[in-house]
């Protein structure tokens, strides 16, 4: 637990998992150390802060996310396809076990909202990404071999952002897996 060596890079995934289940009010100090599995020195020699390895977590999210999703519209030719395959990427990124612990952005997003100009920017940005990658798979032709408009594709992909983050925040609070089935069903049937 207090090894004067440690993975860096490890040590920041690590802290990304306690935050997104904690939140960051929720994480008091001992439980991130124990999560990192390091010692209060070797925190504050390579972390600084609390909020500072909050912040390296949050880039890192956003970072993973937005090549995993580049990734996946890579594999997928028509634009159902793609849509789907983000969905269930996402949804299976937001639960652990059977249990759902949502977007972190949009779990940050509404703990912190606007209250931290750094966290905010990092928000926005994060947001931007999910909704480009959203919009480069809508990109992709339909099944008939149509496509949409560029003003339709990010019409359709801010949308998809606001139903997967609001569909993400519901199953966090308990809305049944039949419901949360049904809505995602919903989602992907609404693009053309």
């Amino acid at each position: 637990m207090k090894s004067k060596s440690f993975d860096p890079n490890d040590a920041l995934d690590a802290s990304l998992q306690v935050f997104w289940q904690g939140g960051f009010g929720g994480t008091p100090m001992p439980d991130l150390l124990k999560g990192m599995e390091l010692g209060r020195a070797s925190f504050y020699n390579a972390f600084k802060s609390k909020r500072l390895v909050f912040l390296a977590a949050l880039d890192l999210y956003i970072s993973k996310v937005d090549a995993g999703l580049a990734e996946l519209a890579r594999d997928v030719t028509t634009r159902r396809e793609a849509v789907e395959a983000i969905l269930g990427a996402i949804f299976q990124l937001a639960r652990s076990g059977n249990v759902w612990r949502g977007c972190f952005l949009g779990n940050t997003a509404l703990e912190l909202g606007q209250e931290d100009k750094e966290i905010s920017v990092r928000l926005k940005r994060g947001i931007e990404l999910l909704q480009k990658r959203i919009a480069a798979a809508l990109s992709k032709p339909a099944s008939d071999g149509s496509h949409l408009s560029p003003a339709q594709r990010d019409q359709y992909a801010l949308f998809l952002v606001a139903g997967i983050q609001g569909l993400l925040v519901l199953a966090k609070g308990g809305l049944p897996q039949k419901a949360i089935d049904d809505i995602a069903s919903t989602l992907i049937e609404a693009i053309p």
